[in-house]
């Protein structure tokens, strides 16, 4: 048995470069350069669409907050010593069972799972396959990062 078998099992439990590969599913190996590229560019365009999910997910919420505080004007009053203080809302106001919390949970919940099938791409070590990925994160990220509010330093007022 070779000592990069885990238990016998037939799984690479180091980074290896081969081609033939068994991917989330029995019906999914490859055994050749090509199908090991076009699985790698599979896995790239999914971390790709990782990635514009998140902001997608995040601009969802971010657009309910602003609806939500689109009513209200920031109040600035004077308290005791005579400083002034901003009272913005800056989360959307959801019950636990309001449609718009309902379908962020569904959201969060594709997210999750995405990302947890995302991470068992990972783990078969091929290093092909794990550096589609990575390449698919990185750029998806370039692409839909850079839009990115949620970097909001709360300890700031009026931001």
């Amino acid at each position: 048995m070779d000592s990069t078998m885990e238990g016998g099992c037939g799984m690479m439990m180091v980074f290896h470069a081969g081609v033939v590969q068994e991917i989330l599913f029995k019906g999914w190996k490859t055994s050749n350069a090509l199908e090991i590229f076009g699985s790698a560019v599979a896995i790239f365009v999914a971390g790709v669409l990782y990635e514009g999910f998140k902001y997608y997910r995040e601009t969802l919420f971010e657009s309910a907050a602003m609806a939500a505080t689109a009513d209200s004007q920031v109040n600035i009053a004077k308290n005791e010593n005579g400083t002034r203080s901003c009272h913005t809302k800056r989360s959307p106001v959801y019950t636990m069972f309001s449609s718009g919390h309902i379908y962020q949970t569904v959201l969060y919940f594709i997210q999750a799972w995405v990302s947890y099938i995302l991470m068992l791409v990972f783990m078969t070590y091929n290093v092909w396959l794990c550096l589609g990925l990575a390449l698919g994160l990185a750029v998806g990220y370039f692409l839909f990062g850079w839009r990115k509010t949620t970097a909001i330093d709360n300890s700031e007022c009026c931001m």
